[in-house]
This record gives structure tokens, sequence and C-alpha cells, in this order.
């Protein structure tokens, strides 16, 4: 896996458990313990992201800076075929990763 995958993997990884932790703290408001680790993944997704855009370019339409709106140059998600598309299926097409 490249260097690429893995950050957004790390990335996604932080954002499911901040959704989680404020599923959590709806009915468990006072959990310090909780709020600790919500502010931790906060902010390690928040360096990821600042990561990954420094090597790979912007995530999202409001960091673009009106020069590079490199995401569009990206593979989109129906354009992954193959093995390496990240799903764990392992299908077989044998055109690669990519259309």
């Amino acid at each position: 896996m490249n260097e690429r995958k893995k950050l957004l993997m790390k990335i996604s990884a932080c954002q499911f458990a901040q959704y989680e932790l404020w599923l959590f703290l709806d009915t468990h408001p006072k959990c310090v313990e909780a709020m600790q680790a919500l502010n931790m993944h906060r902010a390690n997704a928040m360096k990821l992201k600042e990561e990954y855009e420094c090597q790979f370019g912007p995530l999202s339409n409001p960091k673009a800076n009106g020069k590079c709106w490199c995401w569009i140059n990206d593979p989109w998600p129906w354009d992954y075929i193959g093995d390496n598309c990240g799903c764990g299926r392992n299908v077989q097409c044998g055109k690669g990763a990519y259309r």
C-alpha cells in the first residue's frame, strides 16, 4: 500500500473514532475519558490531514487555493477495479487497479 492510501486510511480511522465518540457522548455527556479520546482523535485527524495536503494536495475544495483542483485527476471511486481497489474482496479482473 502506498503512502497516499496509508494516510487516507489513517484519516478515515480517526474520523470514524470521532463519530463513534460523538455518539457515545450523546448518552454519556460527562465522561471525561471519552472527551479526552475525542480531542485526541480530532487533533490526530487534523495533523494527518495537514500532512496529506502538504504531500498530495487538498482533500476538499475549501482547502484549494484556486490554482490546483488536483483531486479531479485522482481515480473516482467507480474507477477502482481489480484486486487493488481496497475493498478486501481480491476481485481479479486482469486489468490492474484502475480502468
